[in-house]
């Protein structure tokens, strides 16, 4: 059986109806939007839980909230829960004695990257010292070179994938008759067994790392049986797992095909299933797998994915092939059709690139602020490279004959592998600028009046506020009254009020909006008697 242009049609509609039917979900690389309590709060009353609300969904079973102490002792909590939706994380407190805590919390977002970080909190007076206690408990918090090596385990299984599955359809399906000598080449047959193991090896290595990443980061939890467990309760982890079996069994079909026993209808059908499967499990383990509409993202990335293999394997199995068969007719026909499928598939490749591209980085703006955004300027430069490559070698095969382009064709080969090299790098790379939860703190000081302001986390947005006041007369002695304002003025805002809430003897909390990023003026009326009053203001950062 030979699978014709056709035939592709018909596997991207099959991966179309695969994620369909796949449940939808919610940009990727979690960030903690809010806390309950919130960073640096000094509360009345011991909190009974820990909450934590992320701005896209988490993978709750494999959550982990743990609380310290001031002297750097563990708490116990209660076990981490799912929240009011699939965004948050619960966990139960105990009573806690008056005093600073710290929570250090690690999360995997849907698509796969473990996030964690870490915050401090007072019960009673306001205390001292909760940056020191946050860096005494996560001392020593590197993952060992984990995410390298997770890296490197992405890297082969998409070079294994494009060795495979692309070159495996040109070598067995498109060319067995037209161009028999090239199944039978001993190098193209090498470079379809180096690209099973590739991506055997990949997979199975991606999956242990990926394991002991959401298992904390130890790299002796790689081959450990409970983060194996962990991992199969998440989503990439599940896809990992099922890319290495498609990997067996994508390599057992090679094995027989060269041993000359797989040429029927049976051997095409699993192999067109498991290759498309093994596309699906790319898409379903990185960034697609948190955008919506999911299913249509998730079909996006697989065609993009396809279209890549198709191309770049073509070129490896000509180049494996030989200028001897290419200079035949049949060579020369294969080359051709090459040269017609790869312009399409290019085609496909950019096109589907620029709209997750748009998708993922919400414009193109911040493209230079991340990482993630300047592995694509690098990767689009190399894929105009590609093309300018592949207009030459139209050029050539059209006028001097298919054995003129070998050496274009080593070069467009070598510039594909650095552009799988970059497509792997950007998996592990948040698209959009990660917005940190991280608290404004001041202490402001005017008329002999001390107010400690926390604003948490100083974003754009909703901002939790705590004020704690302390008047000429000491902490003992309670002020009538505390009022805020906030403006903005370099965009002419005027000041609009704080609502506050007293909470206990001098402390206030509220919730303030800042609708966009600048330096906000925040000013703090504090009512010391029923004759005086006392104005302290400071410049918020909101960014």
């Amino acid at each position: 059986m030979r699978l014709r242009p056709t035939a592709l049609l018909a596997a991207g509609a099959a991966t179309l109806a695969v994620v369909a039917l796949s449940p939808s979900t919610a940009s990727a690389h979690a960030s903690l939007e809010r806390s309950v309590p919130a960073a640096n709060a000094v509360l009345e009353e011991s909190p009974s839980e820990v909450l934590l609300d992320f701005d896209e969904p988490v993978e709750s079973s494999v959550a982990e909230i743990d609380v310290f102490d001031s002297g750097g002792n563990q708490v116990e909590v209660g076990d981490s829960q799912p929240g009011a939706d699939s965004s948050q994380v619960h966990a139960s407190l105990p009573t806690l004695d008056d005093g600073v805590y710290a929570v250090v919390w690690r999360v995997t977002s849907t698509d796969g990257h473990p996030v964690s970080g870490a915050f401090s909190f007072s019960v009673g007076v306001a205390g001292t010292g909760g940056d020191d206690l946050v860096a005494q408990v996560t001392a020593g918090g590197d993952d060992g070179g984990l995410g390298w090596w997770y890296g490197v385990a992405r890297f082969l299984s998409i070079a294994g994938a494009v060795l495979l599955i692309g070159g495996g359809w040109w070598a067995f399906e498109a060319s067995a008759e037209r161009c028999p000598a090239v199944p039978r080449s001993r190098r193209v047959q090498s470079l379809l067994g180096v690209g099973a193991g590739l991506l055997l090896a990949g997979s199975i290595a991606a999956f242990g790392c990926f394991a002991a990443r959401i298992g904390g980061g130890d790299t002796g939890d790689v081959l450990s049986s409970s983060a194996w467990s962990d991992a199969l309760e998440v989503i990439t982890g599940r896809m990992l797992l099922l890319r290495a079996l498609l990997a067996v069994l994508l390599t057992v079909l090679l094995v027989v095909r060269l041993a000359g026993r797989g040429a029927g209808t049976w051997w095409a059908l699993l192999a067109l299933a498991g290759s498309v499967v093994t596309l699906l499990t790319f898409s379903q383990s990185g960034h697609p797998n948190v955008q919506e509409p999911r299913a249509l993202w998730v079909a996006v990335d697989s065609l993009h994915l396809g279209a890549a293999m198709l191309w770049l394997g073509g070129a490896f199995v000509l180049v494996c092939a030989g200028r001897s068969v290419l200079t035949t007719d049949e060579g020369g026909a294969l080359a051709r059709r090459f040269s017609t499928i790869a312009g399409f598939a290019v085609g496909i490749v950019v096109a589907t690139g620029v709209a997750q591209s748009l998708k993922l980085a919400d414009g193109l703006d911040d493209l230079t602020a991340t990482d993630w955004g300047r592995l694509l300027m690098t990767k689009i430069v190399l894929v105009v490279v590609v093309i300018a490559i592949a207009g030459v070698s139209r050029w050539l095969l059209l006028n001097d004959g298919a054995g003129s382009i070998m050496r274009t064709l080593v070069v467009e080969v070598v510039v594909g592998i650095a552009i799988v090299g970059l497509a792997a790098a950007m998996v592990g790379q948040p698209p959009r600028p990660v917005v940190a939860a991280e608290p404004f703190t001041a202490t402001l000081t005017g008329n002999d009046v001390i107010a400690a302001l926390t604003v948490t986390p100083s974003v754009v947005g909703e901002n939790e506020v705590h004020i704690v006041v302390t008047p000429p007369g000491g902490s003992l002695t309670e002020v009538v009254g505390v009022t805020a304002r906030v403006s903005l003025p370099a965009a002419e805002i005027p000041a609009s009020p704080v609502t506050l809430e007293r909470l206990g003897p001098n402390h206030y909390s509220g919730v303030v909006t800042f609708p966009r990023a600048g330096e906000w003026t925040f000013e703090i009326v504090v009512q010391v008697t029923e004759s005086e009053t006392a104005l302290l203001s400071t410049t918020v950062p909101v960014g």
